[in-house]
């Protein structure tokens, strides 16, 4: 089994078509079982897509979904290329802000285990919904028991523990007695912070420090907003497990080199043993 986590942010040199090419490249190639993805958009001025359609596409929402999914929505057009060539994922989408009265922005989740609840929550207080610093989190649980959560935290370190500590309220009420990964940009360096990586693994296996194989595990190797030394590389994103899973590999994907660079962020990809794979089906 493997799973995936990719901050698909655009970036000035990729446009939407090579993004979800690339993402399907991968998923193909590298036999994705779930992935997660952050900053999801979709214009506001799109079309709203109807219940029949959404179920068509094998959408499945939370109940107490704020913004609707409109015809450009990334998730949407990336789960129509999946279904053309016959890749079948169940998926979910939500927005967690506006982006300059233009777009709303969100998180998604795919697998091919099939999704059976949806739940979201909101991690900041006080951020109305056109401020970028609104967060949310987005979590499934799946036929298999397992449950996959979402999430994409502040830079900020001071509203990051407090956006930490409301996920991990949430998480234990969420969470069904079988395995969670929690996974998605966290916006913390685990070089540069040692305090915060030790807080996130306290009660969390950090799959990459676990892997048999893997390499720099550097999901930013560029300039980013929000990160003044951003050239240096940093690893801010994570896939965790609870409890501790048997890791073959952790790679990164889409970091420039042997696979394209389609956004600011680098994307991981996990690998499991057979025997956490053959548990799920």
């Amino acid at each position: 089994m493997k799973i995936l986590t990719l901050n698909c942010h655009t970036s000035n040199e990729c446009d939407t078509k090579q993004q979800i090419d690339a993402i399907v490249d991968l998923i193909v190639s590298e036999k994705i079982t779930s992935f997660c993805l952050q900053d999801v958009r979709q214009a506001r001025i799109g079309r709203i897509v109807d219940a029949v359609c959404l179920k068509r596409m094998r959408f499945m929402g939370d109940e107490f979904a704020e913004i609707p999914i409109r015809s450009e929505n990334f998730a949407l057009l990336l789960q129509k290329k999946l279904q053309k060539i016959k890749n079948n994922f169940s998926w979910t989408w939500t927005a967690a802000h506006e982006i300059d009265n233009t777009f709303d922005e969100g998180l998604a989740i795919f697998s091919k285990i099939p999704i059976t609840t949806v739940k979201t929550e909101l991690l900041t207080e006080n951020f109305e919904y056109n401020d970028q610093n609104r967060r949310k989190g987005i979590a499934v649980n799946l036929k298999n028991g397992w449950t996959l959560v979402n999430v994409h935290f502040n830079e900020q370190y001071n509203q990051f523990l407090r956006e930490w500590s409301k996920a991990m309220t949430w998480v234990k009420s969420i969470r069904k007695n079988d395995v969670l990964f929690l996974m998605g940009d966290f916006n913390l360096d685990a070089e540069s912070n040692i305090l915060g990586y030790t807080k996130i693994c306290e009660h969390f296996q950090d799959t990459y420090a676990a892997a048999l194989s893997r390499g720099d595990g550097l999901t930013v190797r560029g300039a980013v907003r929000g990160w003044q030394d951003s050239q240096i590389g940093k690893r801010i994103d994570y896939i965790l497990a609870y409890p501790a899973q048997p890791i073959v590999s952790s790679r990164i994907y889409f970091e420039g080199n042997l696979t394209p660079r389609i956004s600011s962020h680098a994307g991981v990809v996990i690998e499991m043993e057979d025997a956490a794979k053959s548990k799920s089906v």
